[in-house]
């Protein structure tokens, strides 16, 4: 499945509460979702928590990134190892 990954940016714009989850490797760029990320995502609407598609959009948008603590992606960590 090609990830969509304009319309994500387009998406986070309406949705800015949900790029916790999304994950920017400081050497390389790259972008996208933290591999934690629940499957479904809850929004409490005074009435109860009722689940959401979030958590399927962010997947339909961008590939999942696992960044370190220094924010580097699992790529760039081998490429600055092998130097």
């Amino acid at each position: 499945m090609p990830y969509r990954r304009g319309e994500g940016f387009e998406y986070l714009r309406k949705y800015p509460g949900l790029k916790k989850w999304i994950r920017t490797c400081i050497c390389c760029g790259s972008t996208g979702y933290d591999p934690d990320l629940p499957e479904k995502l809850t929004r409490n609407w005074g009435q109860g928590e009722f689940a959401t598609l979030a958590a399927q959009n962010i997947r339909k948008y961008f590939e999942p990134l696992r960044v370190n603590e220094q924010g580097i992606c699992e790529i760039c960590e081998r490429l600055n190892h092998a130097f």
